[in-house]
């Protein structure tokens, strides 16, 4: 797809069929409860999954050749629902396809700033009458059931056109098929649907999850001057007929409301048709504002200028866009990897939320990074009763989930993978750290750290030595699965016991409630100080995991062909016995808990691990990046910043049709900020230390910093440092420590010079591709 570089548009300016599946992905507009991907209004080709709802799933039974205790009886998987963008529309009674006739033009823009997608599109029929067509759409991030379009048909000067439109026309949805006693399967069916004129509601409902949707729209007409148009109705329902003179138009305004969850369609429909009416009292200027000033306010905080690199700066705004439109109304579903982009993943929640989005969104978008926490609280019960599963005491989240259960069939890679509940415990001190919400700490944190504490002091163990291990886990990493003593999970673990030791402190009140006393606290604080991070003391490195070091390493001659993932033309036995690394695992510790590490251990364990790290997961460049731009690296940080960034903007993977990697788009914000922004928190200490490379000339952007709001605006003749709102807050610049308050709001310094050393070399064809 031929893409414009701009700096707040994305821009489709012709149309390729055959890549509508992938822009179908680029160009969705969401909200993190709601999300309509970029399908064309008429749907002619069909691209599957054009709207989804983040509650409504299905339950798809696991059937394993060799089952065993433990293991998830099911699977979830987002299912897509009845599309309320859908238009059929006929020309002198030939249908609008853009495959047929002739395509004269046909451009695309998301508007960056606005959320809004807008088309325009020139068609000759097959049988020689030409059209205009002009769509918009948007999802309401205010009104998180809501979405707005609308569809504009134009005659030509000179020519007279026949039109009619077919509102509401249905997308591909999931059918269900049918168990040995003739049962109905998993899918999605329909319920029941009414229409009138400018009026249709259709109801689904999932066979096995019973989770209901109803869709409710309505459409206003309006028209040129001498165009004869009415509503009638045929054996589909409702059209729109429509006699445009030259020059003439018609024009459909629609708005479109999605209820769901467990109820009778009688409750859903009431509910989508209130939110109708609401709308429908706000009218559309209403709706647009309220819309667009939640995005002006979003880029207020969010926005990162780029300068020298043009294509950087039009992708990270995609990308803060794609990560805002994952989260924006999460209330009680959690963040989705793939946001409602696509369906790959089956639409499910990884520790990718916890461990690359919400560092972001603690600053661009906070009450997403507390809702998404709060959903997390509210699956905890089924945290715990995992947890018992495994015979554990505390909670055990899930490694992929939508309702909050595990649904991962490979138990090596999921199970064995129990970071993830630090993950949790660990978004919830950062986002309590940049944001100074004392009541999430209070409501949620004090439960999620207890329950976590629990778990590790089960799932660890001390030796006689008293040192604390954990043993048979899988980290990041996963081409090295189910090892002792991974020192990403290590570190994370005792981050998460010295946590809840700090916080039942602090509340003692909901500790006593949860049956904390000082002994158990005791014993938390001697499992976190004696935690175990492996050292290979011959090569000077910290090891992945213990006796990583003393693998064979992978030979690279071996290599498959391309950028094929090790994991599709490698056995995972040959994998899990090598020194070959998925993505960032110890590097990652590096970033997280990088207190831990002197500056020289940090520079020996970069160089050893980059050449075995074939980054066939998106979550490792953007971790890459931060440690390169820490160690001075700043032209391989500056690739790597590039490869997170353009990673769906230009298919580096090939799999964008399944939906975007909102991890990776926001790791792009955390590459530039963390980077080459230097930014760390971490236990109330604040450091900074921009440094900019080779190709960019000037950074600025915006954090929070326990509640107040700075500006840090990097250029090659200094920096400056703004306190924009909120009390006084102190930063450590390089080695000064600076105070910005409302009696001296900015501070500038130079900008230190940073002699680039020779960085180490990746894997043979495994550069970064930015």
């Amino acid at each position: 797809m031929p893409l414009t570089v701009e700096p707040w548009t994305l821009r489709e300016p012709t149309l390729d069929v055959d890549d509508l599946p992938r822009t179908a992905a680029l160009l969705t507009v969401a909200n993190g409860h709601l999300g309509v991907r970029g399908v064309l209004e008429e749907q002619r080709p069909a691209v599957a999954g054009g709207t989804l709802l983040a509650p409504v799933y299905e339950r798809h039974p696991h059937d394993y050749p060799e089952p065993a205790y433990g293991y998830p009886d099911h699977d979830e998987r987002l299912e897509p629902v009845v599309d309320a963008c859908g238009v059929d529309l006929e020309v002198d009674g030939e249908p609008l396809d853009v495959r047929t006739g002739s395509l004269e033009h046909h451009e695309r823009r998301l508007h960056l700033r606005t959320g809004v997608l807008e088309r325009e599109a020139v068609w000759t029929s097959p049988g020689g009458t030409p059209v205009e067509v002009r769509t918009r759409r948007w999802v309401s991030l205010v009104r998180r059931e809501l979405v707005v379009t609308a569809y504009e048909v134009r005659a030509p000067q000179g020519a007279r056109v026949r039109v009619r439109v077919v509102p509401g026309c249905p997308g591909p949805g999931g059918a269900p098929g049918r168990g040995a006693d003739g049962s109905a399967g998993p899918g999605l069916v329909s319920e029941a649907c009414g229409h009138d004129a400018g009026r249709t509601w259709v109801a689904q409902r999932t066979v096995l999850a019973g989770v209901g949707v109803v869709l409710a729209t309505e459409h206003d007409v309006t028209a040129g001057d001498g165009v004869v148009h009415g509503w009638t109705q045929d054996a589909h329902g409702w059209v729109l007929d429509a006699d445009l003179p030259p020059g003439g138009w018609v024009r459909l305004a629609g708005r479109a409301a999605y209820a769901c969850g467990r109820r009778p369609v009688e409750g859903l429909l009431a509910d989508a048709r209130t939110v109708l009416a609401d709308a429908e009292r706000a009218g559309e200027d209403r709706l647009e504002a309220e819309h667009r000033a939640f995005l002006d306010d979003v880029w207020e905080r969010a926005d990162v200028v780029v300068e020298g690199d043009d294509e950087l700066q039009q992708a990270v705004r995609l990308a803060v866009l794609h990560t805002v439109q994952a989260a924006a109304r999460v209330e009680g579903t959690g963040l989705r990897a793939k946001g409602l982009t696509g369906l790959g993943y089956h639409g499910h929640t990884f520790w990718d939320a916890e461990g690359f989005v919400l560092p972001v969104l603690d600053h661009v978008l906070p009450h997403a990074s507390a809702a998404h926490l709060r959903w997390r609280h509210a699956t905890l019960p089924r945290a715990v009763e995992r947890a018992r599963t495994l015979g554990l005491p505390g909670a055990a989240f899930p490694w992929r989930t939508i309702s909050g259960e595990e649904c991962s069939g490979y138990w090596p890679a999921s199970t064995a993978a129990v970071h993830v509940t630090a993950d949790v415990t660990d978004a919830l001190v950062r986002h309590v750290a940049a944001t100074g919400d004392d009541a999430l700490e209070q409501e949620v944190g004090v439960d999620l750290l207890v329950h976590g504490a629990r778990f590790w002091m089960g799932r660890g163990h001390h030796d006689d030595d008293g040192a604390f291990h954990v043993h048979g886990v899988t980290g990041p990493d996963e081409y090295t699965a189910v090892v002792d003593d991974n020192t990403y999970t290590n570190l994370v673990v005792a981050r998460s016991l010295e946590a809840a030791v700090r916080v039942t402190a602090r509340w003692p009140h909901e500790a006593r409630r949860l049956g904390v006393d000082d002994d158990e606290r005791a014993r938390w604080a001697a499992a976190a100080a004696a935690v175990v991070v492996p050292y290979a003391a011959d090569l000077g490195v910290t090891e992945q995991s213990a006796g990583f070091t003393r693998r064979p390493r992978w030979d690279f001659a071996r290599v498959p062909d391309g950028w094929t993932p090790f994991e599709d033309r490698v056995h995972y036995t040959e994998l899990y016995r090598h020194q070959l690394v998925k993505q960032a695992d110890l590097v990652l510790a590096l970033v997280v808990a990088g207190d831990r590490f002197t500056a020289d251990q940090k520079r020996r364990d970069f160089a050893y691990y980059e050449p075995l790290t074939v980054r066939d997961s998106s979550l490792s460049a953007s971790v890459q990046a931060v440690v390169a731009a820490e160690l001075g690296h700043l032209t391989l940080a500056h690739r790597y910043t590039r490869e997170c960034a353009f990673i769906d903007l230009h298919d580096l993977r090939h799999e964008t049709q399944e939906g975007v990697h909102v991890a990776s788009m926001a790791g792009a914000w955390d590459a530039l900020v963390r980077g080459f922004g230097g930014l760390r928190l971490d236990h109330g200490h604040v450091r900074v230390g921009p440094r900019l490379p080779p190709g960019i000339s000037r950074l600025r952007f915006r954090v929070r910093v326990d509640g107040s709001h700075v500006e840090v605006d990097a250029r090659r003749d200094g920096v400056t440092y703004r306190l924009l709102a909120g009390e006084r807050v102190v930063l450590r610049h390089e080695d000064e420590e600076l105070t910005l308050s409302p009696d001296a709001p900015q501070v500038e310094r130079e900008l230190v010079p940073v002699a680039e050393p020779t960085p180490p070399r990746q894997p043979p064809g495994r550069e970064p591709r930015g």
